[in-house]
Order: structure tokens, then C-alpha cells, then sequence
């Protein structure tokens, strides 16, 4: 206990002066600490502003691809309308061959505009200006009437057709707009730009003309206009005069023609300024880039990154440091209270030492008076040891003899007995034979006068005599057998005794090791307990111990190890807790986020069932009608009595079935469509294109050849129903048949008047007709 608390005073004041070291390594690192932590608040705060600014940047960005992309497609878009207008311009599509004739002829020098080029609509109104205006679309407008007279005399020298012709010296003074019937109305001359120089004619030719300024159908029921009065709709349906009305649908290039030189300026002028608005926006566009990019290098996310690993360095070593100083605190506080403790049991020891020193006394004189007694019976018990160890040397030697002795004995007895026995069987056999030789000497003396008739019997019995003295022979060598067997027993007897004696002796040797082993083992089981605090029985019970390979040195040098690793083990991650919620709530949200995901994936699963089956109904009602449209045009197309369908190769599943046309002309039976002739197929094809046209109609369909496989009867049938759906819309038709050519409205040829030239010529049949 002195030895105690000398060691422990001198451990207190060693970590005291260790503790003092700590108060002051914990009161710097909290202020290195909080500088850090200021540091990174302020490097933090100017990243979150920075990347403020990105995000800001980054939007203003997009916006600006955004509108730049926008513009790009107006531009596109204004730039094809533009060489389409300019295309029909230069090449007057459309136009008859007087007006082509008559652009293009060199001795009409002065090239007066068109009608259609002089004025310029808006184009809410240009379908309604441009239906009013269309007979006089194409005429000239010429300033004096030498000028139409020339242009006249060239078409009728060339014989290229017949022109119309404005002159304007004819119109000697400027009318005046008259004022709307009502406030519904709106005159057409509000809706139109022309120059000055031809303003009198527009005046004169749209002066009674008025535009409706709504779409209401009902003003189709109301009575006509007065006298000289045009009211025009404002989408073109339809226009009312004094004597009647007309109308019908609008066509999709009505409203095309008019204004179209002035349209070419207006969209010329329209693609410069996006023009220039795109280079405005791709100079913003790099400007912001470059400040993008400025401010991702001014990024200090790595700073931040450092400042944040420095700071979390700090924190971590400043709790060890605390840790520390609390452990030595704890430590000199336990020393303390351990050293007082100490002190007091010294005292009680030394107060019951001196009540104790004469009983002390005693018993040591006792012990050595006990240790002499002890040391001198020990002597006496290891010489009575040495001769019990002889004694039961000799008597076991004595006693092996006597039993060898005495199972010789036994064994002579047993012999004893069987020869006495055997000579007994000799004696009965030897007198059961002298008989017998008696009785045979009296049948020889009998039968002697009958020696002849007898020696066959006598063979007989000399061969008896030979076979009895073979079974003795036999049973001698029996009994000598048995009796080598018997002594076999009794050595082989022997050697077992002998070796149960040896056994005896080493069950008797491994009993005191037994008991040495069990004083061994209360010792192991005492130094477990002292040592490692644990009790032998429940590492024993141990279902997971360990497979031990090493000797018992090594295992030594391991537990050692183990134990110096053990006092010297570090301070606890007093951070764990908080790691572990940080992750159970990561765990918490990421669960969260898997249910909403399966709850949307449901959903969305939902909604695609929802659109399987919607779709599914759809395309029902959309193939039944095409089915039922398709046997119309094909019997119409072939005969009522032919017969065809469409069939579903899969009805559960009509989403991703195929579909099998079937089509039976009369007289054929053919098991499939590839069966058919071309012609039929051609007939079929076309039937089946304008089921699906029927179901929804297209404003223009173009065939490609499709009549290149068909006889005259059925270019017959194939023109007739392209001219019967021509009424709702418009047809295409590139073909090299004459039938089919001839009943077009308008032709339009490739031709080369020169060599590598190529132009197109186009006809219109309607003209002609």
C-alpha cells in the first residue's frame, strides 16, 4: 500500500503538470478555432454570393440562347417565306403565259407592275381582298393607253395569249371613300397600302367594298346590300352584293398573291432587322459567357473545402485535447480520493499489526516448528515411497510368476484329466476289440471248412479293419490338434494378464497426472479471473472461440501485447452519436424518397394504364371507321359483289397487333394480297389511303406514279375518285399517263430549251377548257 501511494502521489503530479499543459493547449485551440470558424463564415458568405451571381448569369444566359434560338427560327422561317414569294415573283407561278410572255419580252420596255403588286393588305384581310380582286389580280396597270396598245400587238405577233390592262391617264379625278353602312362594316380601303400614284384606282375599285369586322355566321342570313355595295367576310368564307352572294371554303394558298412585291420589301426589311437583333443577342450571349466563366474562376469552393477540413482538424483535436483533460482530471481526482483511501487502511493495518505482532511471534515460531515436522516426514514418506515402489516392483514380478506357475498347473490338471479320460476310452475300445477278436477267431474256426466260399467275406472285413484304423489314425491327429490350440489359449491367456498389469500401473500414473493437471487448472482458473476478469466455465462455453494454432509462448507475447495495447487505447469518438443521427436521418429521408418514388411510380403506371386504354378506345373507333370506309372505296373502286376487310391478327391486344388486309376481287380467291396483279394492288393501296383520308381528311395529298401499274379501265376508276375528293382538297399527282395528264386542272412540265437549262412550264387545263 506504501509502495501504492508513493506511485500514485508521483502519477498525480505528473498529470497535473500534464493538465496544466492541456488548460493551456485547450485555450489556444479555442481561439485558433473561433478564428477559423470566422474565416470560414466569411469565405462561405462570399461563395454564396457568388454563386448567386452564377445562377443569375447562368439565367441570363439561357433567356438570352432562348431568345437568340427564337429568332433564329423567325429568321428561318422569314427567310424561306421570302425565297418561296421571291420564287413565285421571278417565275410568275401561276400566271398565264400572256403575263410570263409579256415580263419577259424586251420590247415592252416600261414593265408596268401587276394589279396584285401594286397594293399591300394586312393579313387578316388579304383572303377576302384577294377573292374580291381575283378577276382583275392579273391586269397591268399602265400609264397611257400606248403603252397597252404595244403589249397588245406583241401578244397578238407572238400569239401568246390575251392581257388585261389599267390605264391610268383614263382616271381624270381622285374619288373619295364612301363612309361604312353601319358601324359592323369597315371599308376595305382602311385595310390596304398603296403608293400615291395608284391610290385613285384602288379608291375606284374597292370604294363600295366593305369587310365585316367580326366572324359571326348569322350576317350570312341578312339581306343583301344595296345597290354598287360588296360586303366582304373577314377570313374570305364568303361575299354579299345587291344581286346574290358566294362562297365556299378557303383554299391554304389563298391570300398568297396579293401585295407580293411589296411583301418581298416587308420581310427583306424584317430579315435585316432580326438579322441584326441576332448579332445584338450573340454579342450579349459571348459577353455573359465570358462573365460566366470570370466569375466560376473566381470560385473559392476550394478555399472553402480547405477552410472546412482545417476547421473540423481543430474541432476534432480540440475535443480530444478536452477529452484528455478531463481523463487526467477524472485521473487526479481518483488519485486523490485513492490516496486518502490508502492512508487510511496503512493506519488500520498498522493499529492491527501492532495488536497483532505477539500472536505473530507465535505463529512463526509454529511455522518453523511445523516446517521442521513437514521436512522430516516428507523425508520418511519418500523412503517409505521408495520401498512401497520396490515392494510392489517384486510383488508384481512374484505375482506374475505365481500365476504363471499356477496356470501351468491348470493347465497340467486339464491334461491330466483328458489322458485319463482317453486312456479309459482305450481300455473300453481295447477290451470292446479283444472281444470282437475272440468272436471273429470263433467264426474263423467255424467257417474254415467253408475258407473257399468265405474270402470274399474276409476281404470284406480286412478292408472294415483298414478303414476303423484310418478313423483312429483321424482321431489321434484331433486330439493333437485340440491340444496345440489349448496351449495356444493359455500363452496368449498369459500375455493378457501381463498386459493388464501394465495397464494397471499406467492408469495409476496417469491418475497423478490427472491430479497434477487439476491443480494446474485451478490455478489457470484463478489467474483468468485475477487477470482478464473472466471465468473459465463461459470461455469454454464459447460457440465463436477461435481455432488456437500458436504455442504457448507466442500466445504469451500476443496477450502482452494485447494488454500494453489495451491501457494505452485512445480517447472515445465522443462524435459518434452525432454521426450516426446524421446517417439514420440520411437513412430516414432516403426511405421517405424510395415510398415517394414507388407511390409515383404507381401512379405513373396508373396513368399509362389510363392512356393504354384511352388509346386502345381511340384506335377501336378510329379502325372500325377506316375498316368500314375501306370496303366503300374498294367495292367502289372494283364491283359491289368484291369483297374485302381488315382484319386484327391479335383483337386482345390491338395496340400491337398487325393488321392483315384482305382483298377479294370477284373470281379470285387469292390467300394473301401479294397474290393480286399489280393493278390491284395499286387499287387496293388507293382504297385503303383514302379510308384514312376519310377519317381524317389531309389539305393536299401527293401520289408519286401510283398509276404507272394500271390498265385504261382502272386509270379510269383511279382519276374518278381523285376527282371526287379534289373537292375538299388538293392532289398532287406526279404521272406519265395520258388519262391521267388530261384529267388535271393544271400541268406542270420539266422542259430544257437549252442544253443543261432546265425550266418548268405549267398549264392550266381549266383556261384552255
Amino acid at each position: 500500500l506504501l509502495q501504492e501511494s508513493v506511485r500514485n502521489s508521483v502519477d498525480t503530479e505528473a498529470k497535473e503538470a500534464e493538465l496544466q499543459q492541456f488548460n493551456s493547449a485547450v485555450t489556444e485551440l479555442e481561439g485558433r478555432v473561433e478564428a477559423q470558424q470566422l474565416q470560414y463564415d466569411s469565405a462561405n458568405q462570399l461563395e454564396e454570393e457568388l454563386q448567386g451571381q452564377i445562377s443569375q448569369c447562368q439565367a441570363n444566359l439561357e433567356e438570352l440562347k432562348a431568345q437568340l434560338a427564337k429568332d433564329l427560327r423567325l429568321v428561318d422561317a422569314k427567310q424561306n417565306e421570302y425565297n418561296l414569294t421571291k420564287s413565285l415573283v421571278d417565275n410568275l407561278e401561276g400566271f398565264p403565259d400572256s403575263i410570263r410572255f409579256l415580263k419577259k419580252n424586251a420590247g415592252w420596255k416600261k414593265q408596268p407592275p401587276l394589279l396584285s403588286d401594286v397594293l399591300f393588305c394586312q393579313e387578316d384581310y388579304r383572303v377576302a381582298i384577294e377573292n374580291y380582286l381575283e378577276p382583275i389580280m392579273n391586269h397591268y396597270v399602265v400609264e397611257t393607253q400606248q403603252d397597252a396598245v404595244q403589249a397588245i400587238q406583241l401578244l397578238s405577233d407572238a400569239a401568246k395569249g390575251r392581257a388585261n390592262f389599267f390605264v391610268l391617264d383614263a382616271i381624270t379625278h381622285s374619288p373619295s371613300a364612301a363612309p361604312a353602312p353601319n358601324d359592323n362594316l369597315m371599308s376595305a380601303l382602311d385595310v390596304i397600302t398603296v403608293d400615291e400614284k395608284y391610290k385613285a384606282l384602288c379608291t375606284m375599285l374597292l370604294q363600295q367594298v366593305f369587310i365585316l369586322k367580326h366572324d359571326n355566321e348569322k350576317e350570312l342570313d341578312e339581306k343583301l346590300p344595296a345597290l354598287g355595295q360588296v360586303i366582304l367576310q373577314k377570313n374570305g368564307r364568303y361575299s354579299k352584293h345587291h344581286l346574290g352572294l358566294s362562297g365556299g371554303s378557303v383554299g391554304l394558298f389563298e391570300g398568297k398573291r396579293i401585295g407580293r412585291a411589296k411583301n418581298l420589301e416587308v420581310l427583306s426589311q424584317e430579315i435585316k432587322t432580326l438579322n441584326q437583333e441576332i448579332a445584338k443577342l450573340e454579342d450579349k450571349i459571348t459577353a455573359e459567357t465570358g462573365r460566366l466563366d470570370v466569375l466560376r474562376g473566381n470560385s473559392q469552393k476550394e478555399l472553402i473545402d480547405e477552410l472546412r477540413f482545417q476547421l473540423n482538424r481543430l474541432n476534432n483535436e480540440l475535443i480530444t485535447v478536452k477529452t484528455k483533460q478531463e481523463q487526467y482530471q477524472a485521473f487526479i481526482n481518483n488519485s486523490q480520493a485513492r490516496k486518502k483511501d490508502i492512508q487510511e487502511k496503512i493506519e488500520s493495518i498498522e493499529s492491527d499489526l501492532r495488536i497483532a505482532e505477539p500472536q505473530l511471534q507465535e505463529l512463526r515460531q509454529e511455522k518453523e516448528q511445523s516446517i521442521a515436522e513437514l521436512s522430516t516426514l516428507q523425508d520418511q514418506f519418500h523412503e517409505i515411497a521408495e520401498i512401497l515402489n520396490e515392494k510392489s516392483t517384486a510383488y508384481n514380478q512374484e505375482n506374475i510368476a505365481y500365476h504363471q506357475q499356477l496356470n501351468k498347473v491348470s493347465n497340467i490338471t486339464k491334461d491330466l484329466e483328458f489322458r485319463e479320460t482317453q486312456k479309459d476310452d482305450h481300455e473300453l475300445r481295447l477290451e470292446r476289440n479283444s472281444a470282437e477278436l475272440v468272436e471273429v477267431q470263433e467264426a474263423l474256426r467255424t467257417t474254415i471248412p467253408f475258407e473257399d466260399e468265405e474270402d470274399r467275406d474276409l476281404i470284406a472285413m480286412y478292408e472294415q479293419k483298414i478303414a476303423l484304423e484310418d478313423g483312429l489314425k483321424e482321431l489321434e491327429d484331433n486330439y493333437y490338434a485340440d491340444k496345440q490350440k489349448i496351449n495356444n489359449l493359455e500363452d496368449a491367456l498369459t500375455q493378457q494378464r501381463r498386459s493388464k498389469e501394465q495397464s494397471d500401473f499406467l492408469i495409476s500414473e496417469i491418475k497423478d497426472k490427472k491430479t497434477g493437471l487439476q491443480i494446474d487448472l485451478n490455478a489457470l482458473k484463478e489467474r483468468l479471473s485475477v487477470e482478464f476478469n473472466i471465468e473459465l466455465k463461459d470461455l469454454i462455453d464459447r460457440e465463436d472461440a477461435p481455432e488456437i494454432t500458436e504455442d504457448q509462448a507466442t500466445l504469451a507475447t500476443k496477450c502482452s501485447k494485447l494488454k500494453k495495447q489495451l491501457d494505452e487505447f485512445g480517447t472515445i469518438n465522443l462524435m459518434a452519436k452525432e454521426a450516426f443521427d446524421e446517417m439514420n436521418e440520411r437513412y430516414d429521408f432516403i426511405n421517405k424518397e424510395k415510398a415517394d418514388l414507388i407511390e409515383a411510380k404507381g401512379s405513373l403506371m396508373a396513368t399509362i394504364k389510363e392512356i393504354d386504354d384511352t388509346a386502345q378506345v381511340q384506335f377501336m373507333f378510329t379502325f372500325d371507321a377506316v375498316r368500314n370506309n375501306f370496303v366503300k372505296v374498294f367495292r367502289s373502286l372494283f364491283n359491289e359483289e368484291d369483297s374485302c376487310d381488315l382484319v386484327l391478327t391479335d383483337p386482345s391486344n390491338p395496340l400491337d397487333s398487325d393488321i392483315d388486309i384482305i382483298a377479294r376481287p370477284k373470281g379470285k380467291r387469292p390467300l394473301s394480297i401479294n397474290q393480286l396483279s399489280g393493278g390491284e394492288k395499286t387499287l387496293t393501296s388507293t382504297a385503303l389511303l383514302f379510308s384514312l383520308y376519310l377519317s381524317k381528311p389531309a389539305p393536299f395529298c401527293i401520289f408519286d406514279e401510283v398509276d404507272a401499274p394500271l390498265d385504261d379501265t382502272n386509270i379510269d376508276k383511279f382519276n374518278n375518285i381523285i376527282r371526287d375528293f379534289s373537292k375538299n382538297s388538293q392532289f398532287i399527282v406526279v404521272s406519265h399517263n395520258k388519262k391521267t395528264i388530261a384529267s388535271t386542272d393544271i400541268i406542270y412540265g420539266v422542259t430544257m430549251v437549252e442544253q443543261g437549262v432546265s425550266r418548268v412550264v405549267a398549264v392550266d387545263l381549266r383556261e384552255v377548257a
